[in-house]
């Protein structure tokens, strides 16, 4: 049966990595494409977040009665400026209402936003971006490994056995579920569902308690792009595709209804451990002298 799973896994590997790709790619392309038909226009802004921004100066430009008629010499001063112009004055205004001086400013594509700071909106091609930089991070790999020397420790899912060839087979197929985790989770269903997948750290003004309940619910709890607290449901659907598609590949032992439901459980139990050490690992390491405070 080792031999059997581990021929296997890695064919599976491959055509889940390609699959997953090919969905990310797809992704890209039509997010690009939408951007440069969106930029061609003259009225409307380059992203959804600055419409609002800017609608109003456009409309108000719009409705206002016509001037009197000026002397040839000054037409030039009496023109309205430039619908490009007027959206370009208004992103001003709106940038610095959101991004207010001395804040700190996360960059585009970090996973985890510290206490205090201010994130930046994400297209759908951002959240592409970030999907693949957060399955590949070290800190995923950490993840990855932990997850599986857990695993063979207590010879739990996926039952692959406890010897050296065991703990090599269950590095793969977490490597295989946890990435589609990701991906499916924040480069699919969250542009879908224009859900934001980042996590945003609370941070020491809040008291222990109120931290760790904000962490452990965030799997089922997040933000939409708007900002507004919505179900997370980008992540439970992209974690319960990957359970279903995890059946293809662990051992025939697993291959049933009540292991891939058991599955689904642990992932998201994964995820609210993930969001707690986020929470609060960047206090411990300052206090560790490893880190610089924020």
């Amino acid at each position: 049966m080792t031999n059997i799973s581990r021929t296997r896994i890695t064919p599976i590997f491959l055509k889940s990595s390609l699959f997953l790709a090919a969905i990310a790619a797809a992704l890209v392309s039509s997010s690009a494409q939408a951007q440069e038909s969106i930029a061609a226009s003259p009225v409307f802004p380059a992203n959804a977040t600055t419409f609002r921004a800017a609608a109003a100066p456009v409309l108000f430009a719009a409705l206002a009665p016509e001037a009197p008629a000026f002397s040839s010499s000054t037409d030039a001063e009496a023109l309205p400026d430039a619908p490009s112009q007027v959206l370009r004055s208004s992103n001003v205004g709106y940038d610095a209402q959101m991004h207010p001086a001395g804040a700190h400013i996360a960059p585009v594509h970090l996973k985890y936003i510290p206490a205090g700071w201010t994130s930046q909106p994400l297209t759908a091609h951002d959240k592409v971006v970030l999907a693949f930089k957060d399955s590949y991070s070290p800190f995923s790999f950490l993840g990855i490994i932990a997850s599986a020397g857990y695993s063979h420790l207590v010879n739990g899912q996926p039952n692959y056995g406890t010897d050296k060839g065991a703990f090599g087979q269950r590095l793969g197929a977490t490597a295989i579920r946890d990435t589609s985790e990701q991906l499916l989770t924040d480069a699919v269903f969250s542009p879908m569902l224009h859900e934001d997948p980042r996590y945003y750290v609370e941070g020491s003004q809040y008291n222990f308690f109120h931290r760790v309940f904000y962490a452990a619910t965030r799997p089922i709890i997040t933000r939409t792009d708007s900002g507004h607290a919505s179900p997370n449901v980008a992540l439970l659907l992209g974690y319960g595709a990957a359970s279903a598609i995890s059946y293809s590949y662990y051992p025939a032992i697993n291959q049933n209804a009540k292991d891939t439901v058991a599955t689904f459980g642990g992932a998201l139990g994964g995820a609210a451990i993930g969001d707690l050490v986020s929470e609060f690992s960047d206090e411990f390491l300052v206090k560790l002298h490893l880190k610089k405070a924020l």
